[in-house]
């Protein structure tokens, strides 16, 4: 038998199917966040300002949506298990680009992120990434863990090299428009048409 991460299994490791967490992985707390960013190891030029910018776009945009979902899904399990999974997927998808690497396809996230783990947005292995985002759970089930998603999220937001304003406060807009400003600026000054955002942006 193999698990996620393709290694043979052996009394040892942790059993995903058990329900419950399991102990030989570290809680979202214990995970470092940007790992590359905090050792100084990053992307030199314009091909870093392009997978920085994007990263912020996804988060800001993408990411928030999937948090929001979780917050008010409260009654609905099943729609939360769904957007904790497309969080998981979108997060692998920022773990790629920061790496410098083409982006999975949207079929095979989920997959590479369990066998894979990430290096870039969170340094965890696909066990550790399962165990905080409740894999271990029965999916259509009658319940949905999401606190270790709640702290690895607010562990994200406060690691990232950038500001990521949230629009549903009051001055949220304004503060996306400062922001988007800002990354206006920083692609100009590394020889880029910001434009590249407009396909995220029209996703949204």
């Amino acid at each position: 038998m193999t698990t996620h991460a393709g290694n043979t299994a052996t009394d040892k490791e942790p059993d995903m199917t058990e329900g419950r967490t399991p102990r030989t992985s570290r809680t979202a707390t214990e995970l470092t966040a940007f790992p590359s960013v905090r050792a100084g190891h990053v992307m030199a030029g314009p091909q870093a300002v392009e997978a920085w910018v994007q990263a912020a776009w996804l988060m800001l945009a993408e990411g928030r949506a999937y948090i929001e979902d979780l917050e008010g899904g409260t009654e609905q399990p099943q729609m939360q298990q769904a957007a904790k999974l497309r969080f998981l997927e979108q997060l692998l998808d920022i773990d790629q680009r920061l790496a410098g690497r083409a982006p999975v396809d949207d079929a095979h996230c989920l997959a590479v992120a369990l066998e894979y783990g990430m290096r870039e947005v969170v340094d965890a292995t696909g066990p550790e990434l399962a165990a905080v985002f409740g894999l271990y759970e029965e999916f259509g089930g009658d319940s949905c863990a999401v606190e270790e998603i709640h702290v690895l999220w607010e562990r994200l937001l406060d690691a990232f090299p950038g500001e990521l304003p949230d629009r549903l406060v009051a001055e949220g807009q304004r503060d996306m428009l400062r922001t988007l400003r800002t990354w206006a600026r920083l692609a100009r000054a590394a020889g880029l048409d910001i434009g590249f955002l407009a396909p995220f942006m029209k996703a949204a």
